[in-house]
């Protein structure tokens, strides 16, 4: 694992292959362990890098006051991808790491060659889930969810009950891989300040409602959606019309698979990324030799 430093904080990450950059950006709750099937398929291709997001996995973990804002998720996103002049570069993400994906599109495109968003968090595809009770509760009653989310801040985690965490994120796919019951992502669950990390991701949801709106000029990188049907945790419903504003040139809905679908089905996923990423590269090359016919 490397270390880059966001301001006074360290981002660890896992590096590996050559070629045109790709970033992973888990969900929250988990870390970089989640890519671990899909990285060999990519590693002969491409120059990987899969983070543990500000907040999760072995990355600083600082209080909860404004420091997991999608906002903040994105600065570091443009820190790093031009510290290291990586732009442009391949997103794929996962959830919240979906969402910063398309907010950095958004922001700044040029830095973006396509991108792959399973399961992206937006306020609506969030509301439509099991989950979305919390955050009407925060919405309607801001004083008193605070009262219990500094209490929760509190909590660790008993690794013990990160399989019923888990088992209520996966589908059918995943429950017969013992997605659930694998050491390496149960331990993800357990660390310490993961409830602070998720509990500062849903005190800004409403920060992710402009996602729900989005509506992408041409210049905007080439997406692909891709959904666990059985997902749970997010509206795959939701999601049906978040595609609609989104159009993206590829979308795939995978019946069996619910949150975690790149640990659920792993070769499938790979293949949908390995795809796309192809489909990313074709675009950028008809792009320049367009800007070359206009200049000559």
């Amino acid at each position: 694992m490397k270390t880059y430093y966001f301001g006074e904080w360290p981002i660890r990450y896992r590096h590996a292959g050559k070629g045109p950059p790709v970033i992973l950006l888990h969900n929250g709750g988990t870390s970089h362990v989640i890519w671990r099937e899909i990285l060999p398929h990519l590693a002969d291709q491409y120059e990987l890098f899969a983070f543990d997001l500000l907040g999760y996995g072995a990355s600083a973990k600082p209080g909860p006051e404004s420091n997991y804002t999608i906002d903040r998720y994105i600065d570091f996103l443009v820190e790093f991808i031009e510290h290291h002049r990586l732009a442009p570069v391949a997103l794929v993400g996962n959830c919240m790491g979906s969402a910063m994906s398309l907010g950095l599109a958004d922001r700044r495109p040029e830095l973006v060659r396509s991108l792959v968003l399973m399961n992206p968090l937006t306020e609506a595809t969030f509301l439509g889930g099991m989950l979305g009770l919390t955050l009407r509760l925060r919405q309607r009653a801001p004083g008193f969810s605070r009262a219990v989310y500094k209490v929760l801040g509190r909590i660790r985690m008993p690794v013990i009950f990160s399989p019923l965490v888990l088992s209520f994120q996966i589908g059918p796919h995943g429950k017969s891989r013992k997605v659930h019951k694998d050491p390496q992502v149960c331990a993800c669950f357990a660390v310490p300040g993961l409830m602070n990390s998720l509990l500062g991701v849903l005190d800004d949801l409403s920060n992710y409602r402009y996602l729900d709106r989005l509506a992408p000029a041409r210049d905007f990188p080439p997406l692909c959606t891709v959904w666990g049907q059985q997902n749970k945790i997010l509206s795959p419903k939701a999601g049906r019309k978040l595609n609609e504003a989104l159009k993206p040139r590829r979308q795939e809905w995978l019946e069996g698979c619910g949150h975690l679908l790149m640990l659920e089905q792993p070769e499938k996923v790979a293949q949908i990324v390995r795809e796309f990423l192809l489909e990313g590269e074709h675009h950028e090359k008809e792009m320049l030799s367009q800007d070359k016919e206009v200049l000559s």
